[in-house]
């Protein structure tokens, strides 16, 4: 039986309150900055009905709300997150449902008008405008735009169904501001 005091036990004991110390400081200087590419949740498809005014589904506010919880396990917003919303109805929606789960319901939802049916390079100059002090961007839009942005900013393949988010890593030493294509890591995908 080994000697609690002797001197290999102290040794092994403060090597791993040095790791230990080591991967604290790791998990808490882990300041990156992450986008969130959100798809609207499923729309009602109604003869008549614009497609900017559709609304969403019971069934697609349910699958909103299960994926919302998943991101709001893992992210709390605060006045370095902004959230921005195309201003199509089912994509305002779903940012609100976001927000009730993630109990910020009246968290401020920046509509921008020119992201409805823009090209993933348009969208990339909106992100472009993002202040440096923002850490956290929830961005609620459509398809196909969405997914070529997230395989534009990645270079990995990526599918985003409705409801569904990107988490996304910007390398270090990147803002938003100077975000451009292959500078961040696609983390998952989670719907």
């Amino acid at each position: 039986m080994q000697d609690l005091l002797s001197p290999s036990h102290k040794h092994n004991e403060m090597e791993n309150k040095n790791v230990n110390s080591i991967e604290s400081k790791i998990l808490i200087m882990d300041n990156s900055k992450k986008l969130y590419i959100i798809r609207h949740a499923k729309a009602e498809t109604i003869p008549g009905v614009n497609d900017f005014d559709r609304a969403l589904t019971s069934e697609g506010i349910q699958h909103a709300k299960q994926v919302a919880e998943k991101l709001a396990a893992k992210l709390t917003l605060d006045e370095n997150s902004i959230v921005i919303s195309s201003p199509a109805n089912r994509a305002l929606q779903t940012a609100r449902v976001f927000l009730d789960v993630m109990g910020t319901p009246s968290f401020d939802i920046q509509v921008e008008e020119s992201i409805y049916e823009c090209t993933y390079k348009h969208l990339l100059s909106v992100i472009n405008t993002i202040p440096d002090h923002i850490d956290h961007v929830l961005l609620f839009g459509h398809n196909p735009t969405l997914t070529d942005l997230v395989e534009y900013l990645t270079r990995r393949s990526a599918y985003l169904r409705t409801s569904s988010f990107a988490e996304i890593k910007i390398d270090a030493g990147f803002t938003f501001q100077i975000l451009s294509g292959n500078c961040a890591d696609l983390v998952q995908i989670v719907d």
